[in-house]
């Protein structure tokens, strides 16, 4: 804030004032001394001690309820405050300032904080928080004509959210969520609020309790009266930890004899002649939530590197308190799944699965039922179209949707890392991926899809703290897509050890010389960087160690496409598949991802669980696929009777259900294997096998026999079909072709058979 000064006769003035020398203990100002604040405020500091501290002001602190005069804006302190504010000298002539101003001194009184305020009696701690409170009615009484906007603020808590991010708070995303779903109807009226309600900004008489004035008046302005007296009272709501949150008094404010959290808004209610106050637990989840994300700011800022454990303590702590309100408020229901829950007992059975997982199930089955399947047709309409000019760029409808996903935390749900992801464990996304795969675009939409997902859970692995940052973030963000290289045209690249491309080191870095083919998402114009695979070293005794990956930035002028690669005729476009030629590409060594020779193993892990959710989507394609036959057999007549009601219809369909159960049960299992041994266990290895081995071919079979029940439609763009039927047959080749996994199964049960007792036993093996 610029400020007129003529500092010069500013201090001749001042200092022939007797009531400001008097003050100052007969102190002579100096030029030296005087500090102008932004507020507008002109500090003079004493030599002598704080307590002769002069400040001036000569802007109004209630300007913008209109106020103009000092004069009149003191007459309000004093009103608010209940006692008369100490002004040593009031000048009315305006060379100095440009206006007229006061000069005051430090106010003399006592301030207390958390620590403090138990030094006094009970009754004592009692009056305090009475004068405060009092105080508040008073300022809120001072309304506005404008009304408050809850979405405007839960959009900005988000933004800051997102912005501050260090790692995924699933209780904050939740928050957001349930706030901006459950906003309230009530209109509120805007009132003067000080926004400073610490304990330590109220300053107290010296010889009783009673508020005489506050610190710092400079954050007043019009807000949520309520959502004010909830940033006052939150601390009632969070619990009292040594160490971490000192200041939290749930549940123990009786042992420091103060009033509880309804009796101070009682008090309130009572002098603002309130019968009730509106939405008390929708804004004190609003305070714990800014409560949270200010922790967050502070570990991302780096504000105090040292306590960034603490901050991350009470940033837990304080977003569980908000959930808790949450759980309590809405009896344990927030998203109101409850019912849903127990009407779909089949689907859930016994499973152990989280509420938090069947919370996501059914928010991603809403949003997939109004917001993905009406604008499916209108996407598909655009890659038919073959527009070359927009045929590798990102589809609008699917851009805007991943946006909106993102915005309610159905995001990057296939993570089980709580510090990335949602942290649902294997046999939970197995669910949610089914249903995200009822979408042809679903896994997109939600950043769940490949490569991307894989790319992820490797740098997720392997990445340093550079890597994480330069290509981790973006992707985690959904801000750029990716490619995976390791395939190659002319060896059977489901064996890494037959890998053709070579990596060699030169000078500080590495050159890759070789050609990969079925690479996929390279094409896409939003593509930034991929991963790619090679032999960097030879090694007979252990070709498995032969491998490692790079991560290389795309565009290259080495980096060239070749033969674009359809499947059945269909090139899935804006993803794609290409055959690309690495022509001495140079990185650098610090894009090594993981160690060297390490790349095998890396992507034993990284395939392992996107086998089994490349099935779990094929699952729900399969699954629409069904339902389409079913609501065909519905309308479609025949020689006067429903298709549904013909006998021959009723057994193939089913026959097909009978089908898709046992791959629906493979998946699940293969999931609680996984979950339950871990990826490194062979018994997980076989479990994901025999699922990649099966389920695709299966669905395979029930997806043509829904289009040969279908009829000569089932064929053709107008519906799922066709393109279930490319997905299934290309999937039994992705991550393995089915041999590869009936060979792992084999060998794997091969070993098991070796320690099975009953073979030794009389009559088990008879006549061999």
């Amino acid at each position: 804030m610029s400020l007129q000064i003529n500092l010069k006769e500013l201090i001749f003035y001042l200092n022939n004032q007797g009531s400001i020398l008097n003050y100052r203990q007969n102190e002579l100002l100096k030029a030296e001394q005087v500090n102008i604040l932004t507020n507008g405020e002109v500090l003079i500091v004493s030599s002598n001690g704080p307590q002769q501290t002069l400040s001036i002001r000569k802007q109004p602190i209630f300007e913008k309820l209109g106020v103009t005069s000092l004069k009149e804006d003191l007459r309000l302190q004093n009103e608010l405050c209940k006692h008369d504010q100490e002004v040593i000298h009031f000048c009315e002539d305006t060379r100095f300032l440009g206006s007229e101003f006061y000069v005051r001194g430090q106010t003399k009184g006592r301030v207390f904080d958390e620590l403090t305020i138990q030094s006094l009696t009970k009754n004592q701690r009692k009056l305090v928080l009475s004068e405060i409170i009092s105080f508040l009615s008073r300022i809120h009484s001072i309304g506005y004509q404008s009304t408050f906007n809850y979405t405007a603020m839960i959009e900005s808590l988000r933004i800051q959210y997102k912005t501050h991010e260090t790692r995924i708070q699933t209780n904050i995303e939740d928050l957001l969520y349930w706030l901006s779903m459950n906003i309230p109807e009530y209109t509120i009226q805007e009132s003067l609020c000080l926004w400073n309600v610490e304990l330590n900004n109220f300053i107290f008489d010296l010889s009783e309790i009673k508020l005489i004035n506050v610190q710092n008046w400079n954050s007043i302005s019009f807000g949520n009266p309520f959502l004010e007296l909830a940033r006052f009272l939150s601390n009632y709501d969070i619990p009292y930890i040594q160490q971490v949150t000192s200041y939290g008094l749930k549940q123990i404010e009786s042992l420091l004899g103060i009033q509880t959290k309804q009796e101070l808004i009682n008090q309130y209610c009572m002098e603002r002649q309130l019968d009730q106050i509106q939405h008390i637990n929708y804004n004190t989840i609003i305070v714990l939530l800014q409560r949270a994300i200010f922790k967050q700011q502070c570990i991302r800022n780096k504000v105090n590197p040292d306590k960034n454990n603490i901050f991350q303590q009470e940033l837990e702590i304080l977003s569980k308190s908000a959930w808790n309100i949450v759980l309590e408020f809405t009896n344990d229901d927030p998203f109101q799944i409850k019912l849903r829950a127990e009407t779909d007992q089949q689907l859930w059975s016994k499973y152990p699965v989280s509420q938090r997982c069947k919370s996501y199930y059914y928010r991603i089955r809403d949003f997939l039922k109004d917001e993905v399947f009406p604008i499916e047709k209108s996407q598909f309409d655009i890659i038919y179209s073959f527009d070359k000019d927009d045929h590798w760029k990102g589809l609008p409808g699917i851009e805007h949707l991943q946006k909106r996903a993102k915005q309610l935390g159905l995001w990057n749900l296939f993570i089980m890392e709580p510090v990335y992801g949602k942290g649902l464990n294997n046999l939970e996304y197995t669910f949610i991926s089914e249903l995200m795969g009822t979408a042809f675009f679903g896994h997109q939409i939600f950043n769940c899809y490949e490569p991307e997902a894989g790319n992820i859970k490797l740098l997720i692995m392997a990445a340093n703290d550079y890597q994480k940052e330069k290509y981790l973030k973006p992707l985690l963000e959904g801000q750029c897509k990716t490619f995976f290289a390791m395939s190659e045209r002319n060896v059977a690249s489901s064996d890494p050890t037959n890998l053709e491309t070579i990596i060699i080191k030169q000078g500080d870095g590495y050159v890759i010389k070789g050609n990969k083919w079925m690479v996929s998402g390279i094409q896409d114009e939003r593509c930034k960087f991929g991963i790619v695979m090679g032999k960097t070293t030879v090694n007979t005794k252990s070709t498995f160690t032969e491998q490692t990956m790079f991560l290389v930035d795309i565009p290259h002028p080495n980096i060239k496409f070749k033969n674009p690669v359809t499947i059945l005729g269909y090139d899935d476009a804006p993803h794609g598949f290409l055959e690309v030629e690495f022509d001495n590409v140079y990185v650098p060594k610090e894009n090594m991802l993981g160690k060297e020779g390490t790349a095998f193993a890396m992507t034993k892990e990284r395939l392992l669980g996107g086998s089994l959710h490349h099935s779990a989507r094929l699952l729900g394609l399969t699954r629409r696929s069904l339902n389409v036959l079913l609501e065909r057999g519905q309308r479609r007549i025949h020689k006067g009777k429903k298709q549904k009601e013909g006998s021959a219809f009723q057994e193939k369909i089913g026959k097909m259900e009978c089908d898709y159960q046992i791959c629906k049960n493979m998946i699940i299992n293969a999931a609680m294997v996984l979950d339950y041994l871990g990826a490194r266990n062979v018994q997980s290895l076989k479990a994901v096998s025999e699922t990649k081995a099966f389920v695709p071919y299966k669905c395979q079979c029930i997806v043509d026999e829904c289009i040969q029940l279908f009829g000569a439609r089932g064929i053709t763009t107008d519906f799922i079909l066709q393109i279930t039927f490319q997905a299934c047959r290309g999937i039994r080749f992705i991550d393995g072709p089915c041999e590869l996994h009936k060979k792992q199964v084999a060998r794997t049960l091969q070993g098991n058979h070796m320690f099975n007792e009953l073979i030794n036993g009389d009559g088990y093996i008879a006549n061999l």
